[in-house]
């Protein structure tokens, strides 16, 4: 039995009167209770004596259906008025400390209160509440605890950064628990509006309708009655996705609202939590109707009947008999799986035009292009940005994508946890899928069997890898190759047919690369595309100008499937595209343009790669070196050298198969990537029989490319005389073939041999004409050596000022044309001479800051084509000592968080900031 009050009132001054507990079978019957908390003869019933010679209890105000509200009392005043007003709108009576009872003490009370109570609420934000003397837990914990085994809503404020661990572990077994409800709120408005509809929905559960059916409307709803599937998982990462919907649902204006996005993308579970948010403003609720089997406009309208309860009859067409019904309500009608009957969508927008007080929010693959419809774009989960960096598993999980796979592999196996080990395989993995829910989701359920390193070294095979899913799905979700075959089967033929081309691609592609795939047997390819994105199998990538459009790489996997005996015409049509792609480029790189130039083709690197593979896979190594030859800009200036020295040895396997003039360039290329990779005796052998090849078939520019190299050797054997004669016909055969930025390049070179030989004066004017070459021919790459070889100069000329003025002029280049490989040069040279200059904060700054775009690759490059600087770089220990632990660490991480625009304001300050 309960504990017995001090006082002979109640709470309110009500007389006290006996409560019996409602039986088994009753209509206040929820299940199972706490059990009683004052032990008959025990102490504490001792201290309570009998006022009548009977049993006494702690009584609630009346004998209404009772809801216990457990939280803490001033952090959540606010939402415990809320919680009120919720509860006795409903008429219900809610149960709450303050209320009363206040001689006994805080445990006694609400464990009376517990027993006496049918319904638990527990509202939670950051505090984790009072531990009581001598317990381990504290009274909200307890609460909730006792309250086992009757049903229990749960509501968490989010966000909540100050949540105290204890209450976060709490919330966090509770989530794992999965037996009761478990919402978030964001206000107490909201929370008024969830636990009122709640409550109702809890109600309706609980007891069985009574009465016949009125004619024509629905039937009498089952105890067990189909309802929104929404999934036992966290909605993670659609915060904001959420309220835009919610309004966007709201609106009067707006009574369509479709979530269009790719299968797997999470469009169900965001309806779901929509519907739930918003459901209180609908007094006739929300339906939910599954055209998933659908296959024509009559099953859709048998679809409708079935999820609203109607008896049809042949006589009449289900869907007249669902707007009959609907006329009058004030419904929120959730339609899934749209995409099976598009057709139908007309349909739809008669049945809204005749129900104004219904609102639909439709998932689809594909908007379904009706006047009255606002489309929301579902957007995979935040994966994070490719990153060399070691990552750990706090920041990791700032990703909604890591979050959700962290959820589904605890759920496969609860040993999983997140550490700084297997943080980046975590988000390999999530990057590698795209952030796409279902793939995530398929990928997390292998954990058991595979730890997270291994799931990543396998996604190159994602089809046979993500499988498995979990049973109570859909079938078309239990692997992803079903979901993909699902969409590509409602294809019409000509956009099944793009597809499968469209799987010829690697990364992102423009219009002209899809018509260029497509080929003559497809006249429409726009159609077919506008079919494809539809169907969000492509997207558009609205961030690119000129448009572009990407596709997930487990799509793609899926497609190639399906280009069959079209393969290799296909993959034919897209490598010939890229080598005119390539030779389009040339004549813009290493001009003004340079820039934005080899921006596209950073765009297009993995089809390039595709094209390459395929030359040389059929044996066709010129068309493979002519593509190179066009692009190595493109290799040396992002950084891909590796790439690029590993085509280059593919093409020289094949050198029987090329003409002198393609060897000759071929090794040309060959030669320059070994040279900046610093092997040199390679390279070496490479450029002199590059020389002998061109001069064979007449190539002046491919010979010129390979004096310059060899050059540069004979100055590093002592023999400056071969030197200069070497660069002198260089220079002659660049003019002559207009090769402007060879010209600047030589210049550039020469000043380096004056350097070397003691002549600082020489090397300055031959520095001045580089760069005046290079400014009047628009070639940024040779102005960048220049800038940086006359900086070296004048150090050397004891013109510090100079130094750091061309310094900073080359940096800004360098960032303008994305040529980062050069920008952390710069920036390592500048701050060595803001250390010379005191200047000891800025000096850690600009050191951090190059540290970030400086790679073992990017080193070599340009330690090739420019002269070291002329000492050993900034003492970071003597720094260090100057500023003080505190302030080094504190400016080291300043300059690591300055990025490339940061970087280069921080070099054009002039203030001295210690």
């Amino acid at each position: 039995m309960c504990a017995i009050p001090r006082t002979p009132l109640g709470l309110f001054g009500a007389p006290v009167t006996r409560v019996t507990r409602a039986g088994p079978g009753s209509p206040l019957d929820f299940g199972p209770r706490p059990p009683s908390v004052v032990r008959p003869g025990s102490e504490e019933e001792n201290l309570m004596p009998d006022l009548d010679g009977g049993e006494r209890v702690i009584l609630t105000p009346d004998q209404r259906l009772r809801v216990f509200v457990s939280s803490t009392l001033a952090e959540l005043a606010t939402e415990r008025a809320a919680v009120r007003e919720a509860v006795t709108a409903l008429r219900l009576q809610p149960v709450m400390f303050e209320a009363g009872a206040r001689p006994h003490p805080p445990r006694e009370v609400y464990r009376s209160y517990l027993a006496q109570s049918q319904i638990f609420i527990g509202v939670y934000d950051a505090s984790y509440g009072w531990v009581g003397p001598g317990m381990t837990i504290s009274g909200l914990e307890d609460e909730y605890r006792l309250a086992d085994g009757m049903p229990r809503l749960i509501y968490v404020r989010e966000p909540a950064p100050a949540r105290d661990p204890r209450l976060a572990a709490l919330l966090d077994s509770i989530r794992r628990a999965g037996d009761l409800s478990y919402r978030r709120f964001g206000s107490a408005e909201e929370l008024r509006g969830l636990v009122q509809q709640d409550i109702a929905v809890l109600l309706s559960e609980r007891f069985q309708r009574v009465g016949r059916p009125e004619p024509g409307g629905p039937e009498p709803e089952p105890a067990d009655p189909r309802r929104l599937p929404v999934p036992r998982t966290q909605l993670l990462g659609r915060e904001i996705d959420l309220e835009m919907v919610s309004t966007m649902v709201t609106d009067e204006q707006v009574p369509l609202v479709t979530l269009a996005g790719p299968g797997g993308v999470g469009k169900t579970r965001l309806a779901a939590a929509v519907a739930e948010r918003v459901a209180a403003g609908y007094p006739d609720g929300v339906r939910y109707v599954d055209l998933s089997a659908a296959t024509s406009p009559e099953a859709v309208g048998e679809a409708f009947a079935r999820s609203l309860r109607l008896r049809t009859s042949g006589g009449v067409r289900s869907l007249d008999d669902t707007t009959s019904f609907l006329r009058a309500k004030r419904l929120l009608l959730v339609v899934d799986n749209f995409e099976q009957v598009a057709g139908s969508a007309p349909h739809l927008a008669t049945l809204l035009s005749a129900a104004p007080g219904v609102t639909a929010l439709v998932t689809s693959r594909a908007p379904l292009r009706l006047t009255a419809e606002r489309v929301f774009a579902v957007q995979p989960l935040r994966t994070p940005p490719p990153s060399t960096r070691t990552v750990s598993a706090a920041v990791a999980q700032r990703f909604s994508a890591v979050q959700l796979f962290v959820d589904r592999a605890r759920a496969a196996d609860r040993r999983f946890t997140l550490t700084d080990e297997n943080a980046g395989p975590v988000l390999e993995i999530t990057r590698r899928l795209h952030g796409l829910p279902l793939a995530i989701e398929l990928a997390a359920a292998r954990v058991p069997i595979l730890p997270p390193v291994a799931i990543a070294a396998r996604l190159d095979d994602q089809l046979s890898l993500l499988t498995g899913g979990p049973r109570d799905r859909p079938a078309r979700q239990r692997t992803l190759r079903d979901t993909l075959a699902w969409s590509y089967d409602l294809l019409p033929p000509e956009a099944q047919r793009l597809f499968a081309r469209i799987g010829a691609f690697s990364g992102g592609f423009d219009l002209a690369a899809v018509e260029a795939v497509a080929g003559e047997d497809d006249p429409d390819v726009l159609a077919a595309l506008e079919s494809l994105v539809d169907a969000a199998l492509v997207s558009r990538d609205e961030a690119d100008e000129p448009i572009r459009f990407q596709v997930i790489d487990s799509v793609r996997d899926f497609a190639r499937e399906r280009l069959g005996d079209d393969h290799d015409a296909t993959r034919e049509r897209h490598a010939a595209h890229y080598l005119a792609v390539a030779a389009a480029a040339e004549p813009y790189l290493n001009t003004g343009a340079s820039s934005e130039w080899l921006e596209r083709l950073d765009r297009e690197h993995g089809n390039f790669d595709a094209a390459l593979d395929w030359f040389l896979e059929r044996r066709r190594p010129g068309d493979a070196v002519r593509i190179g030859w066009s692009i190595w800009q493109l290799w040396w200036r992002r950084g891909y050298l590796d790439e690029g020295v590993r085509y280059l040895r593919r093409v020289l396997d094949q050198r029987a198969l090329l003409d002198p003039f393609l060897l000759g360039r071929a090794l040309v290329a060959a030669g320059a990537m070994e040279l900046v990779s610093h092997r040199h005796d390679r390279a070496r052998a490479f450029f002199e029989e590059a020389r002998a090849l061109a001069r064979e078939s007449g190539d002046k520019v491919a010979e010129a490319r390979a004096l310059g190299p060899l050059a540069s050797y004979a100055a590093q054997d002592g023999d400056i005389d071969r030197a200069r004669e070497l660069l002198g016909l260089a220079y002659d055969l660049a003019v002559r073939t207009d090769e402007h930025w060879l010209v600047s390049l030589f210049h550039s070179r020469l000043g380096m041999l004056a350097l070397r030989t003691g002549d600082p004066d020489t090397a300055a004017l031959h520095l001045e004409e580089a760069m005046r070459i290079s400014v009047r021919v628009d070639d940024d790459l040779g102005l960048v050596v220049a800038r940086y070889t006359a900086a070296v100069v004048a150090v050397a000329r004891a013109d510090f000022g100079g130094a750091h003025d061309s310094l900073r002029i080359g940096l800004r280049s360098s960032a303008a044309s994305g040529d980062v490989s050069s920008v952390g040069l710069f920036l390592a040279a500048l701050a060595d001479l803001e250390s010379a200059r005191g200047r000891h904060v800025r000096a850690v700054r600009l050191t951090a800051a190059a540290g970030t775009f400086q790679t073992p690759s990017s080193v070599l490059w340009m330690q090739a084509y420019v002269p070291p600087w002329p000492s050993t770089g900034v003492d970071l220990a003597a720094l260090r000592a100057h500023l003080g632990e505190a302030r080094f660490d504190r400016s080291w991480r300043e300059g690591e968080r300055l990025g490339l625009r940061g970087a280069v304001e921080e070099a054009d300050r002039e203030d001295d900031v210690g």
